[in-house]
């Protein structure tokens, strides 16, 4: 089916992959067919996009969290870290106060 053509469809003696040859022009030539394709191509684009993006969040997050636990444990202050990270104070203040529960469990 790689080489599915008029000709190689005619030289084989396979009613079945002339069938399928038949079936593949009928899609090929269907603008119905050709529009759900490129729909469903856009939309994995889509997803894929976002995927990416909320990884890429994430990540950022797990890596401030991690660089506001370590200097927590060098015992600085929210007002510290925040001015070393240039994040604001309150974001970090939630940061530590998720970490401490997460030491509490």
């Amino acid at each position: 089916m790689e080489r599915s053509t008029d000709e190689v469809s005619g030289e084989c003696k396979s009613k079945r992959i002339q069938e399928m040859h038949r079936r593949v022009c009928q899609i090929k030539a269907s603008e119905k067919t050709e529009v759900k394709y490129m729909q469903s191509w856009e939309e994995r684009i889509m997803i894929k996009q976002e995927g990416i993006a909320e990884g890429r969040i994430e990540g950022e997050k797990a890596l401030l969290k991690s660089l506001i636990e370590k200097k927590m444990a060098k015992k600085y202050s929210a007002e510290q870290i925040s001015a070393m990270l240039e994040v604001d104070v309150s974001e970090v203040e939630n940061i530590m106060k998720e970490i401490q529960n997460e030491k509490n469990l």
